[in-house]
């Protein structure tokens, strides 16, 4: 068995990609249009031509990353849910942090989401305190009324987050026994699995949002599993994790919230592959799909994060850091209140699709005005395997956007480009410049249907001199699954000053940890020998309300921790301009990531051949806003061979993309034919 593949679901498209380890090869791109109310009928489709094409004894490894838990908690298509908490704190969940974030000012500015009720939450008798030791012994009868009373009010989930469960989940277990008994089949969510660090108002949200989406979450795993099984009998089937690691249904069947961002990661971790192979550190990835925009800053290894908002659901797991905006190839554009143009976060999906499409959409996107500024081609997309509506394109830009702003056409459909672009460079800006990083050191590596057709616009505004098209980008997603390994993680909250510990004692809590996490993958089949460990410190100065994540090594003399504690000195500085060094050190939260790896496929350099120009498969006329009317060349990308250089203005298509680079660019294809797209005057 040679072939893995991977499956990445959009809003739009579900992408798949096959990769044969034996002949060091893609062997298939593939595309399916999303199927959000019935996403397993996609799965079934894919997962039968995949066995019709290459047998049901090819496949070992299916990598699948999706917008279940994200969808779930957007749409607000959990399951009823209730919370077990301690006697006294009722109102944790619902008071929350009373801080308004960016929306200080707005005296209106909507609170966070409430997934339930206060009627559905129960207090218990029971104390623990900071260190874990037990103040007050649970009261089993009271956890076991409140089971009863929830599940008989029609709860299928039920969250349980009592006081410092985080040091010792004892209480926790004791209650998840008794649920367990009284109300079978209802879903359990334990604060001290689901985020076992303080903060009392995160840690709850974040237990009830597990438990929240945990049953229709664990029901799309295990018929994920069970289809993949069906097809392909030995073949093992893991998720893409928002850490940027996988994870089997068996790992991520309690703490499915480990899956909110599965979608976007996996385009991050194949760019980072994707750089390595380029010794090119510093990279900037733009993921541009149907509906959305997810951007990350690489400077080296990814970036972490273990906060995020999901619609207004405050949500602390590990998460690579990653911006997203609603902006995309089908992204609405509308004319507002005083003649202002919009373009999203409405989009037109996959049906009706753009107008383009010829699938009934009438209103103006992206994909419309690329289309109409001649962009994309007139007449199909995906080398010919769509066919597309050029006149409808034009008369969704005229009819929406350009009548109602009395301008020509073209400049509407510009005017549409431009403002999607200028919303990327204003998240990209944020992301690089406000953390302190020059856009000009870095490359940027567009993928997704729509991220190389506009990439040429966005380096221009940032100022970027590089850009990197992978091969396959409009499947990149998929294809970085492909070179992901099995994550497991553990953490721990436990105040400790640098200055009072002692190498012995943080070396000891971070063993704990790692023992813990390498007995999961090895029930996960994998060799103990073969498993690596990462560990973190989540530290910060005392009195500080909020961490920074540094790396941690390991732990033998005084020395190894004061090389921790200026590590953390120079992470301050960087995040926030100053750092002061007499005052004390603490790491606050312990986190050990398990690695269990997983053999990458190896891509094998293109035979050199011709790399003379063939002619172009057509001219086409294309409007680049200031540069004017272009008569631009278009060539089909498989054409192209290793060595074929371009100068700008040209047009590159592809099955998965199209590739625009603008008048002043020029591009060169390398021995992996990726695209190098140089900008010497951005900037």
């Amino acid at each position: 068995m040679s072939l893995r593949i991977g499956i990445d679901v959009g809003g739009t498209f579900t992408d798949v990609t096959a990769f044969d380890m034996d002949a060091g090869e893609v062997a298939l791109i593939a595309k399916y249009d999303s199927d959000a109310q019935e996403p397993m009928r996609v799965m079934e489709r894919i997962t039968t031509d995949l066995e019709a094409k290459f047998g049901a004894d090819r496949v070992s490894l299916i990598l699948h990353g999706s917008t279940a838990a994200l969808n779930t908690l957007l749409e607000d298509k959990g399951v009823k849910t209730g919370l077990i908490v301690n006697a006294g704190f009722r109102d944790v969940y619902e008071i929350g942090r009373q801080w308004r974030g960016e929306e200080v000012f707005n005296l209106f500015a909507p609170a966070p989401k409430m997934l339930l009720t206060r009627d559905l939450i129960h207090e218990v008798k029971g104390r623990l305190d900071y260190r874990g030791e037990v103040v007050e012994p649970l009261d089993a009868d009271a956890v076991a009324r409140a089971a009863r009373a929830l599940a008989t009010a029609g709860a299928q989930s039920i969250g349980v987050c009592l006081l410092f469960s985080f040091t010792n989940p004892a209480h926790e277990r004791e209650a998840a026994a008794i649920i367990r008994d009284v109300a079978p089949g209802v879903f359990v969510s334990l604060s001290s699995e689901v985020n076992p660090e303080w903060r009392e108002y995160e840690r709850t949200a974040s237990t009830v949002a597990n438990a929240y989406i945990g049953p229709p979450v664990a029901r799309y795993l295990e018929q994920l599993e069970a289809i993949s099984l069906k097809r392909f009998p030995a073949c093992r089937t893991l998720m893409m994790k928002s850490d940027g690691g996988a994870g089997s249904a068996r790992m991520l069947a309690r703490t499915p919230i480990q899956t909110v961002m599965s979608g976007p990661v996996a385009g991050v971790i194949g760019a980072r592959y994707l750089g390595d192979m380029k010794q090119i550190e510093n990279l900037l990835t733009f993921d541009v799909g149907g509906t959305s925009s997810d951007m990350a800053v690489l400077p080296g290894a990814p970036q972490f994060r273990s906060e995020v908002s999901v619609g207004r659901h405050p949500i602390r797991t590990q998460t690579i850091d990653i911006d997203t905006i609603g902006a995309g190839g089908g992204s609405i554009a509308s004319i507002e209140l005083g003649g202002v143009l919009k373009v999203g976060p409405r989009s037109a999906g996959a049906r009706p699709g753009p107008a383009c499409y010829d699938r009934g959409g009438t209103q103006a996107t992206l994909t419309d005005a690329l289309v109409a500024l001649g962009h994309l081609s007139f007449t199909t997309l995906l080398e010919g395997a769509m066919r597309i509506d050029g006149a409808k394109a034009v008369r969704a830009v005229e009819d929406n956007v350009a009548a109602p702003l009395g301008m020509s056409m073209r400049d509407a459909a510009w005017g549409v480009v431009t403002v999607l672009a200028t919303n990327c460079v204003s998240a990209m800006r944020t992301i690089t410049v406000e953390r302190g990083y020059d856009p000009r050191e870095f490359t940027l590596i567009p993928f997704g249907g729509m991220g190389p057709t506009i990439a040429g616009r966005i380096a221009r505004e940032l100022g970027v001199r590089r850009i990197l098209v992978p091969r396959d980008p409009g499947t990149f997603s998929a294809w970085g699954m492909l070179v992901t390994d099995v994550h497991q993680e553990k953490s721990l909250t436990r105040l400790t000053s640098i200055e009072d510990a002692t190498p012995q004692s943080i070396e000891s809590l971070f063993a704990s940890l790692e023992k813990e996490a390498i007995e999961e993958l090895v029930i996960e089949r994998f060799e103990r020998q073969s498993i690596n460990t990462l560990r973190y410190a989540g530290m910060r100065y005392r009195g500080q309300s909020y961490e920074v994540t540094i790396p941690a090594k390991s732990f033998s003399d005084r020395a190894d921790l004061d090389a921790l504690a200026e590590a953390f000195h120079d992470a301050h500085k960087r995040r926030y301009g100053h750092m002061a060094e007499n005052e004390v050190v603490e790491i606050v939260n312990f986190k050990v990531v398990a690695v269990g790896p997983i053999a990458k496929p190896v891509l094998r350099p293109a035979s050199v051949g011709d790399s003379k120009l063939p002619q172009p498969l057509e001219m086409r006329r294309a409007w680049f806003g200031s540069d004017g009317e272009c008569e631009t060349p278009v060539w089909r990308r498989s054409n192209l061979g290793p060595g074929a250089q371009i100068v700008g203005p040209a047009i590159i298509e592809e099955k998965t993309s199209t590739i625009v680079i603008y008048p002043g660019q020029s591009a060169t294809v390398d021995q992996y034919l990726n695209l190098e797209i140089e900008a010497p005057d951005a900037g």
